[in-house]
C-alpha cells in the first residue's frame, strides 16, 4: 500500500484529504507543522508528500528542502496559491515534483490531484526498476538471457557484446547487476570486473562461463563476482539467481 503524508496546519483540510485518499487505497498520515512532518518522514518513509507552502513553524519550502535531503526519491506535491510564480520557481529549484492549489473540491481531487499522483507513481516506479546489464559476445545467448530476465523480473535490461562495450556502459549508467561472460575476445570478464571497481563500486557481477572449471570460477569470485553460473543456463535457474542477488541488495520488486 502506498504511504502518503499530508502536511497542512489547517486540520479541516487534512481531514478532507485524508478521507479522500483513504477511500482510494492509500495509507495516509498527517502532520500540522513542519517539525512533525519531518519526524513522520524519517519514521514512516512515505512515497508521496502533499505539502502546504504556508506553515507556522518551518516554511513549506524549508521542509521540502529537508525532505529531499532525507530521500530525494520521495515525491513532493506543493500546495500553493494559484498565481504564486515566485514560490513555484523556488520550489522547483528545491526539488518539488508538482503543484496543486486550494480549495480542494471533490471534483478537483478526482480530476487533478489523483491524476498527478498516478503520474508521479508511474515515474517513481520506472526510476526504481533495477538496471541490469547482460554481457556476452554471442548474440543468441545475450538476447536469450535478456529476454528471460525481462519476462520474469521487474527491471530494465541493456546488453553489451564485449568487455569494452560493457565498460563504456558502466561508465554511463549506474547498474545494479551485470551478468558477465568470463571468456570473451578482447577484454575478458575478469578484466571488466577489475577495471569497473574504479568507477562502479556498487555494481554486483554474476559471472557466467561455458567452461566448467573450478579455476575459472575461483578466478571470477576473486576478481569480485558475487556468484558464478555455468552454461547452459535454464530460465528457472537464471530467474532464481537474479532474484536472489537483487533481494540481497534491496532491489527486487515482484513483477
Amino acid at each position: 500500500m502506498i504511504k502518503l503524508l499530508l502536511v497542512d496546519d489547517e486540520k479541516g483540510i487534512c481531514d478532507i484529504l485524508k478521507d479522500f485518499f483513504k477511500i482510494h487505497g492509500f495509507n495516509v498520515y498527517s502532520a500540522v507543522n513542519g517539525k512533525e512532518a519531518l519526524s513522520l518522514i524519517k519514521k514512516q518513509k512515505p512515497q508521496i508528500v502533499i505539502l502546504d507552502v504556508q506553515m507556522p513553524d518551518i516554511s513549506g519550502l524549508e521542509v521540502l528542502k529537508e525532505i529531499k535531503q532525507i530521500d530525494k526519491n520521495i515525491k513532493v506535491i506543493m500546495v500553493t496559491v494559484l498565481d504564486d510564480e515566485g514560490t513555484k520557481s523556488t520550489a522547483k529549484e528545491r526539488g518539488a515534483d508538482d503543484f496543486i492549489t486550494k480549495p480542494f473540491t471533490t471534483d478537483y481531487l478526482e480530476k487533478v490531484v489523483a491524476k498527478k499522483i498516478e503520474e508521479l507513481m508511474k515515474e517513481k516506479e520506472q526510476m526504481e526498476k533495477p538496471l541490469i546489464l547482460v554481457v556476452d559476445d554471442e548474440e543468441d545467448v545475450r538476447e536469450r538471457l535478456g529476454n528471460i530476465i525481462l519476462r520474469r523480473i521487474h527491471c530494465k535490461v541493456k546488453k553489451s557484446a564485449s568487455g569494452e562495450e560493457a565498460l563504456e556502459e558502466l561508465k554511463k549508467d549506474k547498474y545494479d547487476l551485470v551478468l558477465l561472460d568470463i571468456k570473451m575476445p578482447g577484454l575478458s570478464g575478469i578484466d571488466v570486473m577489475r577495471e569497473a571497481v574504479n568507477f562502479s563500486p556498487g555494481t554486483k557481477f554474476l559471472a557466467i562461463s561455458g567452461y566448467d572449471s573450478k579455476e575459472i570460477a575461483n578466478g571470477a569470485l576473486e576478481a569480485g563476482a558475487i556468484d558464478f553460473m555455468h552454461k547452459p543456463l535454464t530460465p528457472a535457474a537464471i530467474e532464481l539467481k537474479v532474484k536472489d542477488i537483487l533481494s540481497k541488495i534491496g532491489k527486487y520488486h515482484p513483477k
